[in-house]
């Protein structure tokens, strides 16, 4: 049973290891934050549809296979019911068209994945802070 006073962040990510990276660097702040992972963009709008309690921010991929995070974006600010959700795209992409299509479907920030733990830490501190997630 999920605990409802614990802010939730969902990520929506293919790469396994980077789940775990993201999932660890959320879990050991300080307080923890849940995070509920999804392997593709497709699986989104139904998860959420079908959820008790919504996630206070989603963390959105662009790379996966079935649906990338253009499309899963595009199809969430398209939804009436969950439009609001606040979503960045943190990706291995730097290009500067990625981000500027990000910010054009709505996303509310568009990251780079940090390349060490301790920098994926420090942006999992950063995002609860900016997000009141603590």
């Amino acid at each position: 049973m999920e605990d409802f006073t614990t802010p939730t962040v969902w990520l929506v990510d293919d790469d396994e290891d980077d789940q775990q990276f993201i999932c660890s660097a959320f879990l050991n702040g300080d307080p923890s934050i849940h995070i509920r992972t999804l392997d593709d963009g497709e699986e989104l709008l139904p998860a959420l549809a079908n959820c008790e309690q919504l996630p206070r921010l989603i963390l959105l991929d662009i790379n996966m296979p079935r649906q990338n995070g253009f499309e899963t974006l595009e199809a969430l600010r398209n939804s009436p019911a969950f439009a609001h959700l606040p979503v960045i795209m943190l990706t291995t992409s730097s290009a500067d068209e990625d981000r500027q299509r990000s910010l054009r479907l709505g996303a509310n920030q568009f990251m780079t994945k940090p390349l060490s733990y301790e920098q994926l830490r420090q942006m999992a501190h950063a995002l609860s802070e900016q997000w009141a997630l603590i």
